[in-house]
C-alpha cells in the first residue's frame, strides 16, 4: 500500500500507546493489555526500535526491531509484527519488515532473526520478504523452558 507510512516511535505518546496496545491485543488476546510504563521503557530503550505504520494518520500496524550483544556477536531480531485485521493483505506488513531490515543493515547487522507460530506468517516472511528457514541445511531446534 503506497499510502502506508512507516515511522520509528521517538516518544511514548498517548496516541501511539493506545493504538499499539490495541494492536497487541489482536496478537496476544490471552495476555493483559500493555501498560503505559512498559511502553515507555521499550520506546526509550537504546536496543529496541518500535515502528508504526500509518494510513491517513491512523496507526494500523506496529513492530519492533531489537538487538543485543553477546560474546559470539550481535543478535538482531524482529518481534511482535501486527497489522490491524481490517488492513491485512495490503502490503503494510511487508513495508514494516523492509524498514526494519534497512535499519538493521545500517546498524551493522549481518542477519536478522524472527520466529512465528503461524504458518501463514512463516510463508509471508519466506515468500514476500526473503527470509529463510534457519533449519535449512543444518540441524536447528528452538527450545524453551517455561516457569510454572
Amino acid at each position: 500500500m503506497d499510502k502506508a507510512r512507516i515511522d520509528k516511535v521517538r516518544t511514548a505518546d498517548e496516541k501511539a500507546y493506545n493504538a499499539i496496545r490495541d494492536l497487541l491485543a489482536q496478537l496476544y488476546p490471552e495476555r493483559p493489555p500493555l501498560e503505559f510504563e512498559k511502553f515507555q521503557r521499550v520506546v526509550n530503550s537504546p536496543n529496541v526500535g518500535v515502528y508504526i505504520a500509518t494510513v491517513d494518520g491512523e496507526i494500523v500496524g506496529t513492530s519492533q526491531l531489537a538487538s543485543y550483544e553477546k560474546l559470539g556477536g550481535e543478535v538482531w531480531t524482529i518481534e511482535d509484527v501486527i497489522v490491524n485485521e481490517s488492513m491485512r493483505g495490503k502490503g503494510i506488513g511487508k513495508k514494516l519488515t523492509e524498514q526494519m531490515l534497512k535499519d538493521a543493515r545500517e546498524g551493522g547487522a549481518r542477519c536478522v532473526d524472527l520466529t512465528t507460530r503461524k504458518e501463514n506468517a512463516r510463508r509471508f516472511y519466506i515468500e514476500k520478504c526473503g527470509f529463510k528457514d534457519k533449519a535449512e541445511g543444518r540441524p536447528f531446534w528452538g527450545l524453551r523452558y517455561t516457569f510454572s
